[in-house]
């Protein structure tokens, strides 16, 4: 028996689920390009160090969650994968540069330095899936929560 078949847990519509998802991670994240509200200065700090970022990608990506913007999936799709590209190639190049300016072993940046960007990103979805922890504790106590369901709405 699947504990959702379960007599003692109510059945709650997988839409339900994608829906308060989708709503916690974007209500937190259609701010940001918005000046930071919180007086933290770290916020503010960051908020000028990723700007240009930000602002170039919320320009140049449609975002086909609004209403009546459905059809934009395949653009924004395609406006992400050149991002991607874009920024493979920018992290590629400059860790040839630097290697070959430093004189080092190719393999030396992409072990030592690569991983602490990883760790950056890391952070991020970290924050995100206990954001989603305790809005499922609120909201749907009985629903059990799995990494794959926090991140596949706001991905796909």
């Amino acid at each position: 028996m699947d504990y959702m078949d379960h007599p003692a847990i109510p059945a709650i519509p997988q839409s339900a689920v994608y829906d308060i998802i989708i709503d916690t991670v974007y209500q937190s994240e259609k701010s940001t390009i918005a000046w930071p509200k919180s007086g933290s200065v770290k916020d503010k700090v960051w908020y000028i160090i990723e700007l240009p970022l930000t602002a170039t990608q919320y320009i140049s990506i449609p975002n086909p969650m609004g209403e009546d913007k459905e059809n934009y999936y395949p653009l924004s799709l395609i406006m992400a994968t050149i991002w991607i590209w874009l920024y493979s190639y920018i992290i590629t190049w400059f860790t040839y540069e630097i290697t070959i300016a430093l004189n080092l072993h190719f393999s030396i940046i992409p072990l030592v330095i690569f991983p602490f960007g990883i760790a950056l990103r890391d952070q991020k979805k970290f924050k995100d899936m206990n954001t989603m922890v305790k809005v499922f504790k609120e909201k749907i106590p009985q629903q059990r929560l799995s990494l794959a369901e926090t991140f596949s709405g706001p991905v796909f």
